[in-house]
C-alpha cells in the first residue's frame, strides 16, 4: 500500500512537470528600472522617458499605474510622494511585437515652499493588458528630490537661487561702476 501511494505520488509530480503550466511568462522588460531626478524647484517640471521592451511574437498593450510603496520599501530618507496627480504619463501603451516604445513622463511640483527640500519615492507600474494568466508586474522606482525652491537660473556653472538674483545684479552693477569709474579717472588723468 505504501509503495503504491509513492508510485501516486510521483505520477502526480511527473504530470504538473510535464504539462503546460497556466502561469504565461511575459517578454517584456523595462529600461530604466530607476530613474533619479534631483534638485527640481517647487513650481518647476521634469521629464524623461522610459522604453518598454516587447520580445514576444504579437502586439501587447501595457497599463501603467502608480505605487506608492510602504515604508519598509522605499529607499532610507524617502518618504511618499505626496499626490500621484504632479506625474503626467500615459495610461496605455502599445507595444509591437518584437519591438520597444518609449514612454514620456512628466512631474510636475507646485509652487508652494512646503515641498522643497524634500526627498520623495514613488513607482510606475507597468502591467499587461491581457491577464487571462499569471502576470508579473514591472515597476519603475522614482526617486524625486527638491531643492532650496524659488526658480533658479544657471550662470555658467554656477546655480543662483531665487533672492541670490538680487545680491548678483548689485554684484554686477557694482562691478561696472568700478569699471568705470577706473576709466574715467585714468581718461582724466591723461588729460592733464
Amino acid at each position: 500500500m505504501i509503495r503504491q501511494n509513492k508510485y501516486i505520488w510521483l505520477t502526480i509530480i511527473l504530470v504538473a512537470l510535464l504539462l503546460p503550466s497556466p502561469a504565461l511568462a511575459w517578454s517584456f522588460s523595462i529600461i530604466p528600472p530607476e530613474i533619479k531626478i534631483d534638485n527640481i524647484s517647487p513650481g518647476q517640471e521634469a521629464e524623461f522617458n522610459f522604453t518598454i521592451h516587447n520580445k514576444d511574437d504579437i502586439n501587447h498593450t501595457f497599463i501603467l499605474t502608480t505605487y506608492a510603496p510602504e515604508e519598509p520599501g522605499r529607499r532610507l530618507e524617502r518618504t511618499e510622494f505626496p499626490d500621484a496627480t504632479w506625474l503626467s504619463f500615459p495610461r496605455q501603451v502599445e507595444v509591437q511585437a518584437n519591438s520597444e516604445t518609449k514612454a514620456n513622463v512628466k512631474v510636475a511640483i507646485p509652487a508652494q515652499q512646503e515641498w522643497s527640500s524634500k526627498n520623495w519615492e514613488i513607482w510606475l507600474s507597468v502591467t499587461p493588458q491581457d491577464k487571462d494568466f499569471l502576470v508579473v508586474n514591472y515597476y519603475i522606482r522614482l526617486l524625486i528630490s527638491t531643492g532650496e525652491g524659488g526658480e533658479g537660473i544657471e550662470v555658467g556653472s554656477h546655480k543662483v537661487e531665487g533672492n541670490s538674483r538680487i545680491v548678483l545684479i548689485m554684484e554686477v552693477v557694482i562691478l561696472l561702476l568700478l569699471g568705470y569709474s577706473i576709466y574715467y579717472f585714468r581718461r582724466k588723468e591723461k588729460s592733464k
